[in-house]
């Protein structure tokens, strides 16, 4: 008898997959339509070329009196379309046509991520997530944000490209805990809804993240203490620094800002490869986008994030105490 193969490739990968080529399609083709109607907007705001030069009938004064009627007068308003302009305060004039390249290597990075968490593997997540597997996702991490930053601070420095110098710094500790309500609001309406049991009927699994499931169940005190650090140091720092910071501004720039909204939060859903929690994390990643479109600095979407990652980290190692007694269900 044949053993069974350690990884297969599901349902769940072939929606991650379909999230990433929506998210794709929509921000290309928003792309190319926003570069047409630029082109156009060009054209009809050129002024009209002069007449030849080369006969007697069109000298300067005689073009000024035949197109001006004087040669005081104003000249004619000419016809402009104009493209309605993206709102905000997240800068956009630093990106330019080689961040395609630098976007393209985040999404084929990510799209990794989101199916490498889809595949189902004998291991069990606690065999899976060893401290080697932890450090080694810590220094990707430490990589992907070393990248981005690199290739955007030979033309804005990071204290204006992502607002560090934010003067109403204190507004971060009433968005966090305002954010996290509201998506735990959101997550109980999803829940009662049917909407998490619908999604891991449909998927044939569990909608609880590989972390959590580790913070519940590993013994290993220092898997344990690298994951917390992870999840509440590391992933929000790193992950608003490129998701919101480099991938939602480009984004912007080349598709607008509601496909931007899209696209980023959308990306960032399917990156983490639990289609029962794409929804939930998409929401998230709007009132991400918006906090810094708001804000007009990444410590703002830090704080969400690290309020939602603390909150959760908090509320699995109060399990593991005994402390806390959570449901089965829980995501």
């Amino acid at each position: 008898m044949q053993n069974a193969p350690l990884i297969t490739f599901g349902v769940s990968s072939q929606i991650i997959l379909a999230a990433f080529g929506i998210a794709i399609i929509v921000f290309i083709v928003a792309a190319l339509l926003r570069k047409g109607s630029a082109q156009v907007l060009a054209t009809v705001t050129t002024p009209p070329p002069l007449p030849p030069a080369e006969t007697d009938h069109y000298t300067p004064a005689a073009v000024s009196e035949n197109l001006y009627a004087s040669p005081n007068a104003a000249p004619p308003a000419l016809p402009v379309i104009a493209l309605a302009p993206d709102q905000g305060r997240v800068p956009t004039w630093w990106c330019n046509a080689i961040d395609w390249l630098g976007l393209a290597l985040i999404i084929g990075v990510f799209l990794m991520f989101g199916l490498s968490a889809t595949m189902t593997e004998k291991l069990s997540t606690v065999e899976k997530i060893t401290p080697v597997a932890l450090l080694s996702n810590v220094v990707i991490f430490v990589f992907l944000v070393g990248m981005v930053t690199l290739m955007v601070w030979w033309r804005v420095k990071p204290v204006a490209w992502l607002g560090l110098r934010w003067k109403q710094w204190w507004m971060a500790l009433l968005i966090g805990p305002c954010v996290l309500i509201c998506m735990w609001v959101f997550l109980a309406i999803l829940q009662v809804s049917g909407y998490i049991a619908w999604c891991e009927k449909l998927i044939g699994g569990s909608s609880m993240q590989d972390a959590v499931k580790m913070l519940k169940e590993s013994k290993d005190t220092l898997s344990v203490v690298l994951m917390a650090f992870s999840a509440v140091i590391v992933a929000p720092v790193a992950e608003e620094v490129i998701f919101r910071g480099y991938v939602y501004p480009i984004a912007k720039k080349f598709g607008g800002m509601k496909v931007a909204f899209f696209f980023s939060a959308l990306v960032f859903a399917a990156a983490h490869g639990n289609v029962t929690l794409i929804l939930p994390l998409f929401v998230l990643a709007l009132l991400l986008a918006a906090a810094y479109e708001y804000t007009g600095s990444i410590w703002a979407c830090i704080a969400i994030h690290f309020c939602f990652n603390g909150a959760t980290v908090a509320i699995q190692l109060a399990a593991r105490s005994g402390l806390l007694t959570l449901p089965e269900s829980m995501p």
